[in-house]
C-alpha cells in the first residue's frame, strides 16, 4: 500500500500497544491529513445477500469517531481483492456483498483519491 503512494506524503504505519483504538494508519501532505483504519477480507461470500464483517473494535469505534467530532479526517477502508470500500461512519457492522461491489472503488482509484487529498490536485494529475 505505502509503496504506491508518492514519497511526498508522509506515511506513518502506527504500531501503538499501549493506546487502544488508534488505527493502522497516518497519511500527510501539504494539502491534507488523515487517519486511516484498513480492513482485509481475502474472499467475499458468492452471494450478494451475503454480509461482510466491518470487524472494527469498540476501542477503534470510539477513537475514529472521537476524532471525526474534531474535524479530524478519519476513514475506515475495507478491501478485498483490487477493490475498496470507504466509509466515515463508524456503526457500521457489516456490510453486504451487494453494497461492497456497487459502493467499492479500484484499489488504483484509492491512491489517486488519497494522493489528491494530500498533495492537492496537481501533484495527483502527475500519478494518471
Amino acid at each position: 500500500m505505502h509503496k504506491c503512494l508518492p514519497k511526498e506524503i508522509y506515511k506513518w504505519k502506527i504500531n501503538d500497544p499501549y493506546h487502544g483504538g488508534v488505527p493502522d494508519t497516518f497519511y500527510s501532505g501539504p494539502e491534507g491529513h488523515c487517519f486511516i483504519e484498513y480492513k482485509y477480507t481475502d474472499k467475499l461470500p458468492s452471494k450478494t445477500t451475503s454480509k461482510i464483517k466491518l470487524n472494527l473494535s469498540v476501542q477503534q469505534r470510539i477513537w475514529l469517531t472521537q476524532q471525526s467530532k474534531h474535524n479530524i479526517f478519519t476513514y475506515a477502508v475495507l478491501g478485498s481483492g483490487d477493490l475498496v470500500y470507504i466509509t466515515e461512519d463508524f456503526t457500521i457492522q457489516e456490510l453486504t456483498v451487494e453494497q461492497f461491489n456497487k459502493e467499492a472503488i479500484s484499489f488504483k482509484a484509492f491512491i489517486e483519491i488519497l494522493t489528491k487529498f494530500c498533495l492537492g490536485e496537481n501533484k495527483c494529475q502527475e500519478l494518471i
